[in-house]
């Protein structure tokens, strides 16, 4: 069989994740696999990220596993999120501040990855943020993680950078690698690639340039709405009325863009773009809107989405049959 790569991408989206979660679990239950064991390449933005390395933490007791199925994250994510964006600063605190303290979302993270380390994930994984102190992209990688100690953090200290949105919680410092005493300050990747599976196509390429691998990718958006905003009132728009739809905006006008130049770039045979349709009207785009009834609206929509099975039968069959070749395969 030929050498294929196999690539998931997820989007960034806040509470959102649950809709990649919930549609990761399918997949798993489907095939019979791990999603570790399904791809070599893993890319997660922001709560991308999170899932990223939630799905390829090894378990404790049996390392060669993953500890936790989608499934579970998906649980995890109805449970632990309204503690996450709970008690907000108000509408005046958030112009001066972050809207939301980092410390149940420090604690939700040190709860479930605990000591795990990036260069331990079970699949390779590409964390994009950004370093807003040097104005450059920043990508947690567990390859270089692996063989460069100055690139391996904890999972938990990845994730939370990960999840540091402008506006939304404070940025976070890290050591800068190779140089002593210096660090560098970093914000959710999803402000420059949301949808962060060009930044995957680039480092497969890289990890490969001297045994090109054909590629097979799939990307999976965190739910897309039909809403408008109407020009008789963005017209009239300032800074404070754009301010709370913006972070959104951004992050969805930036993964549309990318996925329309995967889609030149790739064959259709080899991308597979999963998007669900925000149809629900109680479902939300706001990424800290973790209200039980918004997150059931979210799993809703995605529960809707995997329920027909022509929408994920093409991915599901053509990841089982690049796996039979593949050792050490498990069921779990």
């Amino acid at each position: 069989m030929e050498n294929i790569q196999r690539i998931l991408s997820i989007d960034g989206g806040g509470v959102r994740g649950i809709i990649p979660a919930t549609i990761l679990a399918a997949i798993e239950e489907r095939t019979g696999k791990r999603i570790s064991e399904l791809f070599d390449l893993i890319a997660g933005t922001s709560t991308g990220g999170i899932l990223a390395l939630g799905l390829t933490k090894p378990d404790p007791q049996q390392p060669e596993k993953p500890q936790f199925s989608a499934r579970q994250l998906c649980q995890l994510y109805q449970e632990k999120i309204p503690l996450i964006f709970q008690d907000p600063q108000s509408w005046w605190g958030n112009l001066i501040g972050p809207k939301y303290k980092s410390f149940a979302l420090q604690a939700v993270l040190k709860e479930a990855f605990e000591e795990c380390r990036l260069k331990n994930s079970l699949s390779h994984v590409l964390i994009p943020c950004y370093d807003i102190e040097h104005r450059v992209p920043y990508l947690f990688n567990s390859r270089l993680a692996r063989i460069a100690p100055e690139h391996d953090f904890q999972m938990r200290d990845v994730a939370l950078a990960a999840s540091a949105s402008p506006t939304v919680f404070h940025p976070v410092r890290f050591p800068r690698a190779g140089i002593a005493g210096r660090q560098i300050c970093l914000v959710d990747g999803g402000v420059f690639a949301n949808n962060p599976s060009i930044c995957a196509l680039s480092e497969s390429k890289a990890e490969n340039a001297n045994n090109q691998k054909s590629i097979f990718i799939v990307s999976l958006g965190t739910g897309k709405s039909h809403r408008t905003l109407s020009d008789e009132f963005v017209s009239l728009w300032g800074y404070v009325q754009w301010s709370v739809p913006m972070l959104e905006l951004v992050m969805e006008s930036n993964s549309e863009c990318t996925h329309q130049q995967m889609q030149y770039l790739m064959p259709n045979t080899s991308y597979h773009r999963v998007q669900v349709e925000l149809n629900d009207m109680s479902a939300k785009l706001a990424i800290d809107d973790a209200s039980s009834k918004n997150l059931k609206a979210l799993k809703q929509c995605a529960d809707k989405f995997c329920s027909e099975p022509k929408n994920l039968e093409a991915i599901c069959n053509r990841l089982l049959l690049l796996s039979e070749c593949r050792p050490g395969s498990f069921i779990g």
